[in-house]
């Protein structure tokens, strides 16, 4: 198994294990393939942060990427943070660790370049081993209404979030206002 930025091949066939490894989540809109269509296109668009796990035989079976989101507090001052969304792995390859091998692969990319912070809306149960914990504990909302222990946050470095407070912007791709 190998993790890997997409080159224009496995980018193109990421969007079918997306659409595959979404296709029976509970908490899905089905349109994750479409918003990472969307972000790749956006200005903000880093692809060393979209990255995929392929396999032995050179199939595409996982993958992952974190979009430019801010922090924006009451007064306007903004917090350049991170999204990690979607993390998608093809049902037939789940539960061999392929999900933690793209977080982490991403984590230390982003750590690597002094980043701040990752932010994700997701399980706390399997998120929560990573070291995410709800960006409440930060004094940063989510744009939208979310149960508190499913918006998470994880500081990759001490003190990245000191002061930090606000409201998450995502980036325009996902089309939250």
């Amino acid at each position: 198994m190998q993790i890997t930025p997409v080159t224009p091949d496995t980018a193109q066939k990421s969007l079918a294990v997306i659409t595959a490894a979404f296709a029976q989540a509970a908490h899905s809109d089905g349109n994750e393939a479409q918003l990472v269509q969307k972000l790749r296109a956006g200005e903000t668009y880093r692809p060393e942060y979209d990255v995929v796990a392929v396999n032995d035989d050179q199939a595409v079976v996982g993958h992952a990427m974190l979009s430019k989101a801010q922090v924006v507090a009451e007064s306007g001052q903004a917090w350049p943070v991170w999204v990690l969304a979607p993390v998608s792995v093809l049902p037939a390859d789940q539960n061999k660790g392929l999900g933690t091998a793209l977080i982490m692969y991403l984590e230390a990319m982003a750590f690597g370049d002094g980043l701040r912070a990752i932010a994700i809306l997701g399980d706390p149960g399997y998120y929560g081993r990573f070291g995410f914990i709800p960006a409440s504990q930060y004094k940063i909302t989510a744009p939208f209404t979310v149960a508190d222990e499913n918006f998470m946050i994880k500081p990759l470095m001490e003190g990245a979030l000191t002061d930090v407070h606000g409201r998450l912007h995502y980036d325009p791709a996902f089309g939250i206002h």
